[in-house]
């Protein structure tokens, strides 16, 4: 025995009925807010670090005349005992030895860089040079450094590894 339609499949084609706005207000009113609550921001901070570039020739206009003395370049070696300061072209290498175990003395190299400045009033720019195992906070600590004595250039150096096929 088969039955005719119900009463609401016929009346639902006449009738306009209101959209069910109930799940669309829980997902403004409660999961939006629960999600951005849980949202992990990140904060960056960022160092600006001049890595070295290898240029195979010269890219300007090679005049015999120069209007002023290319600067020298310094470098400043952080190692695992002491801090280095080099200037090209001389011999000598200024060391800077720890004050006591891990405690490296910022202070004397602060003189040293600022010593350097006046000595090179043109350089911008001061090679570094750390060891593998320096800790980070010493590096930003020595980036701090130059930048405050007038070495807005900062040129990040590694240091060269070579690897031998055993025979």
């Amino acid at each position: 025995m088969a039955y005719g339609p119900s009463k609401n499949r016929t009346g639902s084609q006449h009738e306009n009925r209101e959209p069910n706005l109930i799940p669309i207000m829980n997902l403004f009113i409660v999961i939006i807010p629960m999600l951005m609550t849980i949202m992990v921001s990140v904060h960056l901070a960022m160092i600006e670090i001049t890595l070295p570039t290898q240029s195979s020739g010269s890219g300007g206009d090679d005049s015999g005349e120069q209007t002023e003395e290319t600067p020298k370049e310094l470098t400043l070696g952080l190692l695992i005992d002491r801090f280095e300061v080099k200037v090209e072209g001389n011999e000598d290498v200024m060391k800077i030895p720890q004050l006591a175990s891990g405690k490296y003395d910022f202070i004397t190299l602060d003189q040293t860089v600022s010593h350097m400045k006046k000595l090179y009033e043109n350089q911008q720019t001061i090679n570094l040079i750390p060891d593998p195992n320096v800790k980070f906070d010493i590096l930003l600590r020595s980036i701090d450094v130059c930048k405050s004595n007038g070495f807005p250039n900062i040129k990040y150096l590694t240091t060269a590894t070579k690897y031998y096929k055993a025979k």
